[in-house]
Parts: structure tokens; C-alpha cells; sequence
């Protein structure tokens, strides 16, 4: 965006202009809402105001509510879900630290940590963004670089989240990110305490043992590794954290070390935050339960359970793997595969379901997989939420 509209759009005209639009503007479709538009406001403004609208519904839609109110492409893109952002506020807000987010963007995790009741500032290197940002968080943004920041870090919490797009694409070296990652690793270790925020794929090799490290999961979406350190820190504990229901497993849990090349009557799938931060073995004592294969994270077990961390099914029947095979016990007992999963097997679930063809009867769930070097399909039932206590069960 360039700054001259990212200046409007913060001004008081902007502001209220954008405001003023009826709640029905953003279901129009793109020519009518630009006919209205242009009827109303002269051809730039019309633009600059269109172009929110659009980035309002992305942003409803991505997220599920509405958390600032200016908006650019590529801000909303690199935006943390505001889930994750006010969790992260709310711990920030338990150390009594004023704090500086060194990459404040427009504004989502600044906005969280003033709504924490946290003294916090923003630096944003882009003077549009900049400009948002201000706006959006009312003025608490200065323009600045985040690799030499014009504050007393040592004094501060700091929050991090390095750009990682290079020429316009995403870049999964971070080397390439803005600012590069080791500069990020040195900002956090000067600050007295802080999170810096890395995606979902980043090397565990990149993080050091002096950061305590926090997978975060969204839903089914793996959002965030976050390195935390300093004040509030524990060196080299590894964290699993499931929103909205604020579900966690840590390092410091029990773990179990059984590996059996067998299916049990139950078999559990982790949360991708629990595979990530590394923590299949603690999820294994929770559940009482077994690895398959020490490479693969799938549990197996005896007894049912559930835990908010992990899907958990009812293996009815285990198939040595082919695609014929498969399709004839599919067909012979009345099943209709509605979910598939996969780990360590090389079929996507999308291929393998045109390669079954078309089946009828009960819906179950298909969990692929390799144990001891040999591919296997289970044919499993969900288990559906736990029974209240007293009620009879099968």
C-alpha cells in the first residue's frame, strides 16, 4: 500500500468515511460496491475504501471476527491470529514488564497487549504499515528498524515476528526473514524477557537451549512456534497449546518409551502442536497408551481414552495395504471411508479416495500408515466425547 493512502485512511476523514459505510457494503459484489463508491467519494478514496471492505471480509473470514480496523494485503497476511496474540498478551501481562513488540506490523499483537493492560510500544519499519498501525492502536507505533531498536531492551519484554517475505514471496530461510533470524535470536536475548515468533516449519535446530519453545495450534491449524526467554522462561521446556480451548502438554510430563509393532483396539492420532513441540511420548503415558513405530507418531492402546490433544478412534478392522484389497473389505462389510489419514504412507488421502471409487454404507475413518517397514490401512470409528459418569456404556 502506499503511504499517501495508508495517510488518508488514518486520517480522521479516512477514519470516519470508512466507518460511515452501511454494514451491507461489504456483500456487494466488487463492480457494485465500486459504482457506490465512486458515486460517493472521489476515484482515490473510493479505491482506498473499496480495498478495506475487501480486507474486512478476508479478515472475518480468516479469523472470525474483526480485531483491527485498517488493513493491508500483506499485513493481514503475516497477522497473528488474534487467539494466539491475546494469549501470549495475558503471559506478558503476568511478568509486570513494560514491553515493545520490535515488528508490530498493524498492530495485532500490540493491540492485545494494550487491551492486557500491558505499557507497550510498537516500531514498524514500512511507513504505510506504519501509518495503520498508528491508527489502529492509537498512536503507540514509532517508525523505526526492528535490528536497531531505540529502546533500552534490557529494561523490557519484548515481542518479535520477523517478516518472511522476500520480493513478495514467502521465504522459509531464516536467513531471508526481516530481520534475519539470528538477529531476531540476539534481540531476545537482550531484552529481559520476550517472544519471538518462527512458523510452524522452522527447524528445532534453530532454536536455542536457552529459549523455551511453544508450538501453538489453532483448531486443526498449526499457527506458530514461539521461542519464549528471559524473565517467566524455562530454558529448553518444549510446550503443545491448543486454542480456542487453551488445551497444554508440556516437557515436564510423564513419557512413556513402549514401542509395539501391533494395533491395539484403540489407535490415537496427536494434535499437530503435540508432534511439533515433540511430545508424542507424554501424550503416550496420558493415554496409556503405545508408539506403532518409534518413527511414526500414531498411539495405540488397549483401553479407551480421550484427551483434547489427540483424535482418538476404534480400530475395527486392520488391512495390510493395497488399493484392491482395500476396496473389497470396504465393500464386503458396508463401509464408506469419510475421513482419511495418513502418516509415514506415501498416498494422499485425496488419490487413494478416487483410487477406492465410489463406496456405500457406514461412514468410518481410514488411518494409513507404516509399522516396521510394512504399510497398513486401520478401518476405525471416531470415538465420540465422553459419557457422563454413571451412564451405560456398550
Amino acid at each position: 500500500m502506499r503511504p499517501e493512502r495508508a495517510r488518508w485512511l488514518a486520517s480522521r476523514a479516512g477514519r470516519e468515511a470508512l466507518e460511515g459505510l452501511g454494514g451491507d457494503m461489504e456483500g456487494l459484489d466488487p463492480a457494485a460496491l465500486a459504482g457506490r463508491l465512486r458515486r460517493a467519494f472521489p476515484a482515490e478514496e473510493a479505491a482506498a475504501l473499496g480495498e478495506q471492505l475487501a480486507l474486512r471480509r478476508r479478515a472475518r473470514e480468516r479469523f472470525g471476527e474483526l480485531p483491527l480496523a485498517l488493513y493491508s494485503a500483506e499485513g493481514l497476511e503475516m497477522m497473528t491470529h488474534p487467539l494466539a496474540a491475546r494469549r501470549r498478551a495475558a503471559r506478558l501481562a503476568g511478568l509486570g514488564l513494560p514491553a515493545a513488540d520490535l515488528t508490530c506490523g498493524l498492530g495485532g499483537d500490540l493491540a492485545a497487549l494494550a487491551a492486557a493492560g500491558v505499557e507497550a510500544a510498537g516500531l514498524e519499519r514500512d511507513a504505510a504499515t506504519a501509518l495503520l498501525a498508528g491508527a489502529n492502536v492509537r498512536g503507540r507505533v514509532a517508525r523505526g528498524d526492528a535490528a536497531r531498536p531505540p529502546f533500552a531492551l534490557e529494561r523490557l519484554a519484548v515481542v518479535i515476528d520477523p517478516g518472511r517475505r522476500a520480493g513478495g514471496r514467502r521465504t522459509f530461510d531464516p536467513a531471508g526473514f526481516s530481520p534475519p533470524w539470528e538477529v531476531c535470536l540476539e534481540l531476545l536475548q537482550a531484552a529481559r524477557a520476550g517472544a519471538l515468533k518462527g512458523p510452524p516449519g522452522l527447524d528445532h535446530a534453530a532454536v536455542p537451549p536457552w529459549c523455551e519453545l511453544e508450538a501453538v495450534q489453532i483448531g486443526r491449524d498449526l499457527r506458530e512456534l514461539t521461542l519464549w526467554a528471559g524473565t517467566g522462561a524455562e530454558p529448553g521446556l518444549r510446550r503443545a497449546v491448543l486454542l480456542p480451548g487453551g488445551h497444554e502438554l508440556d516437557s515436564r510430563a510423564a513419557a512413556s518409551e513402549a514401542v509395539a509393532a501391533r494395533f491395539g483396539r484403540y489407535l490415537f492420532d496427536p494434535a499437530s502442536c503435540v508432534t511439533r513441540a515433540g511430545l508424542v511420548r507424554q501424550l503416550a503415558a496420558a493415554l496409556g497408551a503405545w508408539r506403532l513405530d518409534a518413527q511414526v507418531a500414531y498411539l495405540a492402546g488397549d483401553q479407551p481414552a480421550r484427551h483434547p490433544l489427540a483424535a482418538g478412534f476404534e480400530v475395527v478392522e486392520v488391512v495390510p495395504f493395497g488399493v484392491k484389497r482395500l476396496r473389497e473389505v470396504l465393500r464386503a462389510r458396508g463401509w464408506r471411508p469419510t475421513e482419511i489419514r495418513r502418516r509415514a504412507f506415501p498416498v494422499e488421502p485425496d488419490d487413494l479416495r478416487k483410487e477406492l471409487g465410489r463406496l456405500e454404507g457406514e461412514p468410518v475413518a481410514l488411518v494409513c500408515t507404516t509399522v516396521g517397514g510394512e504399510r497398513f490401512a486401520a478401518v476405525c470409528r471416531p470415538l465420540g466425547p465422553e459419557r457422563p459418569e454413571g451412564a451405560e456404556r456398550a
